[in-house]
């Protein structure tokens, strides 16, 4: 190009253009292979990722294959523990957990420690499997697995128990109420966990809500503190169980982008189970906010500036949205398939489906069958990739 100057090129990309290539990625890898293409390039993804709405999670496949919902693509975990013996046995936001396949959970030796691992960065928690030298009982089969801070890793065992691990101990510490422990009965069994504001918080069946304080930095033991308080009582009456009563409910915490803990309620009627009808009529869905003050929820009818929430029994987390894309948009609350709504249609394709504040409308997705390798999928959770 004689007379008209250098013939431009890639690594000479302006910001204003990279931002938006970067802005119609909304899948956290690619925007990392973006970066990966030459300094340059990682110079403008650094530039323009404050400006960036934020990337699609992932729909986790039977612990094996990750489903992107921007491309529809499976694809695979890089960097995970390559052994016969070891498998990935759950997902938990942007962490994977990796230990002894289950027939192999018994044997001592080397099969005794687990991971967790970070996909994307490569950061990676080396702990025991099992909780005690003496007790067969694993947290591998923990219904939860939070990572507290770099120097603690909360499980949440079911129940109202949980173990604590503290990176380099020999072994973990688990917070489990005793036979003659009266408030933990009554407590009953936690149907979600979250950590807020440096608290472990468990939700009942019934709503009530209780804080597990956790001691600061020490020895793990240091960790499992026995100090529950009774943050909210139950409203009304408690319900008496029916054993004809087949209602499908399911509650989950998840923290708001502005710091609010959040209860979502899903609740469906027994005869959408049976019939699968096009419509949704029964389903009913509640967001409530917890005000630890004065100990009640109250109700939310909105979501603050674009938020939406995806929900999940591993996994739930608030996610801000700002870009034109009809299928993710804020005010909605979104929940796996999995979760036995929407007729048990995991069985059939991945799905998930998605609740409107703004109008009260439910909608459902089928994502295409074809394209996953982790087929038939049995089990579906959130992944949100953490750098």
């Amino acid at each position: 190009m004689d007379g008209l100057g250098k013939e431009p090129s890639w690594p000479d990309l302006l910001p204003e253009l990279g931002g938006f290539i970067l802005r119609l990625l909304l899948c956290q890898i690619d925007r990392l292979r973006f970066r990966c293409v030459c300094r340059r390039w990682r110079l403008v993804e650094r530039q323009q990722r404050p400006l960036l709405p934020p990337a699609l999670p992932f729909i986790c496949l039977n612990n094996r294959g990750f489903l992107s919902l921007s491309g529809g693509e499976v694809r695979r975990v890089v960097g995970s523990p390559q052994a016969d013996d070891i498998s990935c046995r759950g997902c938990f936001d942007g962490w994977l957990l990796y230990g002894p396949k289950p027939h192999l959970l018994d044997f001592y030796g080397d099969l005794r420690t687990g991971f967790l691992i970070n996909p994307l960065s490569g950061a990676t928690v080396e702990m025991p499997v099992h909780l005690n030298d003496l007790a067969r009982s694993s947290v591998m089969y923990m219904r939860k697995a939070i990572v507290c801070s770099p120097d603690l890793i909360a499980a949440f065992l079911g129940g109202s128990s949980f173990a604590f691990y503290r990176p380099g101990a020999p072994s973990w510490s688990v917070c489990r109420p005793s036979d003659d422990d009266h408030d933990a009965r009554r407590r009953g069994s936690y149907v979600d966990v979250a950590f807020y504001r440096g608290k472990l918080y468990g939700l009942n069946d019934v709503d009530e809500l209780f804080i597990h304080k956790i001691a600061g930095d020490g020895a793990p033991e240091a960790a499992a503190s026995h100090v529950v308080e009774h943050a909210i009582k139950a409203q009304g009456p408690r319900r008496t169980a029916d054993p004809e009563e087949t209602f499908i409910r399911c509650h989950y915490l998840v923290v708001s982008c502005t710091g609010k803990l959040l209860m979502v309620k899903w609740t469906v009627p027994p005869f959408y189970r049976r019939s699968s009808p096009a419509s949704f009529d029964g389903i009913t869905v509640e967001v409530y906010e917890a005000d630890l003050e004065v100990g009640r929820w109250l109700e939310v009818n909105s979501l603050d500036n674009g938020e939406a929430l995806f929900v999940g029994r591993g996994c739930s987390k608030a996610v801000r949205f700002t870009g034109n894309d009809e299928r993710f948009q804020g005010n909605r609350v979104y929940v796996l398939g999995y979760d036995n709504f929407f007729g048990y249609c995991c069985n059939a394709m991945p799905s998930y489906g998605f609740y409107d504040l703004g109008n009260g409308t439910i909608g459902r997705v089928l994502l295409d069958r074809m394209r996953v390798a982790a087929w038939p999928v049995s089990k579906m959770e959130w992944f949100f990739p953490l750098e």
